[in-house]
């Protein structure tokens, strides 16, 4: 797979996940930049930044659930108050190992979420992401 997108964020709390995720997003060479955060709110204060700077958002997210201080939801709804509708939306994709069936509905219903994925993010999983929301 060639780079069809120039970002994807990733947000997870755990390092381990998010470096693993990073390693198979960088070997589809899927995209030229991966960034990752282990804090929603570091990622939302960089995406607010890029707001106010007018800088090009991410193509894709990857977000977990379970996250101290700031789970999915508590991102999600900062997400809204940051990045304007009238801007390009990336798309956000929940990764997470929750076997809560409210979780997998919540994001399925959420507006901001195009999909619930299940971790961890195989080369199998990005390539049907990408096929379905960037082609």
């Amino acid at each position: 797979m060639t780079a069809k997108l120039e970002n994807i964020i990733l947000i997870d709390d755990s390092s381990a996940d998010n470096y693993y995720h990073q390693m198979i997003i960088e070997k589809a060479r899927a995209c030229k930049t991966v960034t990752s955060y282990t804090h929603a709110a570091v990622a939302l204060t960089a995406l607010d930044n890029a707001v106010k700077q007018q800088q090009r958002l991410p193509e894709l997210i990857f977000l977990d659930i379970n996250m101290p201080a700031i789970d999915a939801w508590g991102f999600l709804d900062r997400y809204e108050g940051i990045v304007p509708q009238d801007l390009r939306q990336p798309v956000i994709i929940i990764l997470s190992t929750s076997a809560n069936p409210s979780d997998h509905e919540r994001a399925e219903s959420h507006p901001a979420v195009s999909a619930y994925c299940s971790k961890p993010l195989s080369a199998d999983k990005l390539h049907d992401v990408i096929e379905q929301y960037f082609n």
